[in-house]
């Protein structure tokens, strides 16, 4: 006599299906298996602590690029005032030239240029030649709004030459 199932499937087909075991839970299984499977019964994911952990060290490295941008922006912008305070000062030094100054003692002036307001600070040395002389420029930013110079940027040093007329 053959046995039928009240399913519809023989009982010989029961080989072909795993057999599921059930789930062991307990607390001491748990708190062993780690923190993620502990509370939520999963394996894989990020906890609230290791995504704040996450965002922490992303905060402090993107204030460090900051900074760091910062300086870079601030020393170019410093080299550019640098470079056109030196092409102020060598065009007063060819402006020497061409018109043949000798100069005696310091001298100040404000002039417009490369889209800036300097004022030129000269100040001449005598030299053991009674024709030749030392002369230092002190470029400066001058700021027209609070009629100050803010601070010297360039500094050239030459030295200028008596000719026969």
């Amino acid at each position: 006599m053959k046995i039928k199932s009240l399913s519809g499937i023989p009982e010989n087909a029961s080989c072909l299906v795993k057999e599921q075991k059930p789930r062991i839970s307990s607390i001491a299984f748990d708190l062993a298996a780690g923190p993620s499977v502990a509370r939520f019964n999963r394996v894989s994911g990020f906890t609230l602590l290791e995504v704040m952990v996450a965002l922490a060290i992303f905060a402090v490295a993107a204030i460090a690029l900051t900074k760091i941008a910062m300086q870079y922006t601030q020393a170019t912008s410093n080299a550019i005032l640098r470079t056109k305070a030196q092409f102020v000062a060598m065009n007063e030094v060819a402006m020497m030239e061409i018109n043949k100054e000798w100069l005696d003692g310091t001298q100040s002036k404000q002039i417009t240029s490369q889209g800036e307001t300097w004022q030129i600070d000269k100040k001449a040395q005598a030299t053991i030649s009674p024709k030749v002389q030392r002369i230092e420029l002190q470029v400066s930013l001058f700021n027209v709004d609070q009629d100050k110079v803010e601070a010297g940027v360039g500094h050239l040093v030459f030295f200028n030459h008596q000719t026969e007329s």
